[in-house]
């Protein structure tokens, strides 16, 4: 078979992209490697996709079920790179990270294409050195997120290095990884820590992907003989209704924001706990809308604070004059959060409340309620930013054309059925069974 190494190069180009960034002094050919080496590389990644399923791939071979994650991933990290306000890259008072979030885009379309176990062990324990180091650049303690990831990359080393471990054991660690790695209650606070502390860029494409999701799906069945899943599952249900709470008696916007994302991570994870094929394909597909619903709701947190600076949820700010194409791809975002009819996350939605309704009730009350919570907290926050008084704001405040491609095109994808062809939920359950991923079967 012929190898089109397509995503080994989209990897290359931002390795390679992240050490030109080093060497270069200059502020604005920083921003110009940054934004054209994300664009080459996910071009690479969709590239990749595309001959997938014309029996060719590279070195890297993904499964069925997890080939469109890395041209999704590579999609979202240009758009949010793309749209970054200049006076982020430039005349910041703290360092834009630009050398970093290349790496992180490398890193993210190796371990969404990656099958491997022990290897998907070590990647998810790698990733969060990018916020880390982050931080370390800001000149931010990084005490907090120490006491919570010392014990998880101890669980990820054991798990990936350790020969026949026993499978309760290994349960016990990936329950541990997981709860860390997508802040599920208690293993939150670092994840409110880098959304404060951290370039909101960096919060946006670090706490957005869950790639979590594909490591508990690769190990369902093990999750499942050991009860560990169970676990997980009220770790989760936990989640859901401490950080919908959370979201909706939220001062700051960007608060409001962390605290969507992990509520809405819980839910996904609660769905992704099962061992029914139809409720693991729905909670899967639903990671991947959410994924960019979420993006584009970062975006446009980030756009709002960019003008405006940090925003209080207390009062109505009237911002729909200076900016109704915010305003409409919030809707649309929030829309696409909770699974409104006519968005991609729609038939996710129904089918993991219809899945999980007979065979568990009370997790099937705990969607539904979450649903309504982060639906009400979402428009409590639309009218707190987008309504009330009229205020007439200079043209500076109006969207740059970056910005209105980067949220049409999340608008598009928020609304579109799937994001390239067969990556539907259709596709995504077939793939499932071909490769076996189909716990308690």
């Amino acid at each position: 078979m012929n190898h089109f190494p397509l995503l080994e190069t989209g990897i290359g180009i931002c390795i390679i992209g992240a050490l030109v960034s080093l060497l270069v002094k200059s502020q604005e050919k920083i921003r110009f490697i940054t934004i054209y080496s994300s664009f080459f590389s996910a071009l690479c990644a969709m590239g990749s996709y595309l001959i997938f399923y014309q029996g060719h791939h590279g070195f890297i071979v993904p499964s069925e079920f997890n080939a469109p994650l890395p041209a999704l991933a590579g999609m979202l990290y240009f758009v949010v790179l793309f749209c970054t306000p200049r006076t982020k890259f430039i005349g910041a008072d703290k360092p834009f990270p630009s050398s970093l979030l290349l790496v992180a885009q490398g890193f993210t379309l190796l371990t969404c294409a990656m099958t491997d176990n022990p290897l998907l062990f070590l990647l998810l324990a790698l990733e969060p050195l990018i916020p880390m180091v982050d931080l370390v650049k800001r000149g931010e303690r990084i005490r907090i997120f120490l006491i919570h990831w010392v014990p998880a990359w101890l669980a990820a080393l054991a798990v990936a290095f350790a020969n026949h471990l026993p499978e309760k054991v290994a349960g016990l660690l990936i329950t541990l990884l997981v709860i860390v790695r997508l802040g599920l209650f208690p293993g939150h606070s670092w994840i409110v820590f880098i959304a404060r502390k951290c370039s909101f860029t960096t919060t946006i494409l670090f706490v957005t992907q869950m790639t979590p999701v594909l490591l508990l799906v690769l190990n369902s069945q093990v999750l499942h003989d050991t009860h560990a899943s169970l676990y997980l599952s009220w770790f989760a249900t936990l989640s859901i209704f401490y950080f919908a709470g959370l979201a909706m008696v939220q001062r700051s916007l960007r608060d409001f924001f962390t605290y969507l994302c992990l509520a809405l991570s819980s839910m996904v994870i609660l769905g992704v706990c099962s061992h029914e094929p139809l409720q693991l394909t729905a909670a899967y597909c639903l990671r991947n809308s959410l994924w960019i619903a979420l993006a584009g709701i970062g975006i446009i947190v980030r756009a709002l604070e960019a003008r405006h600076g940090e925003l209080s949820l207390f009062q109505n700010h009237g911002f729909y004059e200076s900016t109704p194409l915010l305003a409409i791809a919030f809707l649309a975002c929030g829309l696409g959060c909770v699974g409104f009819p006519g968005t991609s996350a729609f038939i996710s939605f129904e089918m993991l409340a219809d899945e999980i309704i007979p065979g568990s009730p009370f997790f099937g009350i705990v969607i539904v309620f979450s649903e309504a919570l982060i639906s009400i907290s979402l428009l409590m926050v639309y009218f707190k930013l987008f309504c009330g008084r009229k205020v007439e704001w200079s043209n500076i405040f109006k969207v740059r054309l970056r910005e209105m491609i980067a949220l049409w095109i999340i608008i598009l994808l928020v609304f579109g059925s799937r994001f390239l062809p067969h990556a539907n939920i259709t596709s995504t359950h077939d793939a499932l069974q071909k490769t076996g991923l189909k716990a308690g079967h």
